[in-house]
């Protein structure tokens, strides 16, 4: 359960980058709660609120291929693959201006392309059948 460990320890620190980004916006702006009158505070919060909505049930799907057996190469990769689009997504997040950024679409398909691939493996490699 190594890589997942590591995944898991590496989104926490994102985690934390990500909050104290918001909770520097916050004293820069004065808004104590919500987003006030701020784009960069919402942007901010929603960076950091994305990672906090997806990144668990990634992570728990790469743990269990991990502890399913899936070769460390597989495993590895879709870890690696997951911290990068995570990075790429709250960074396009954080840079959005009146059009979706680049790196946030690449993020959010490199999302949504981990969590259905680990989803189908572990759905196979379960057990159930």
């Amino acid at each position: 359960m190594t890589i997942s460990l590591t995944l898991l320890a590496g989104i926490g620190l994102l985690y934390i980058i990500f909050g104290i980004n918001v909770g520097v916006i916050r004293g820069k702006t004065n808004t104590n709660i919500g987003v006030g009158e701020d784009h960069n505070l919402m942007l901010a919060i929603r960076a950091h609120g994305n990672l906090a909505e997806w990144a668990p049930i990634a992570v728990m799907l790469i743990g269990a291929m991990e502890y399913l057996g899936a070769s460390k190469a597989m495993v590895a990769s879709l870890a690696g693959a997951y911290f990068i689009a995570r990075i790429l997504q709250s960074v396009g997040i954080l840079k959005e201006g009146e059009k979706p950024h680049p790196f946030r679409i690449a993020g959010a398909l490199g999302n949504v392309v981990t969590i259905i691939w680990a989803s189908v493996y572990v759905f196979l490699n379960a057990g159930a059948f």
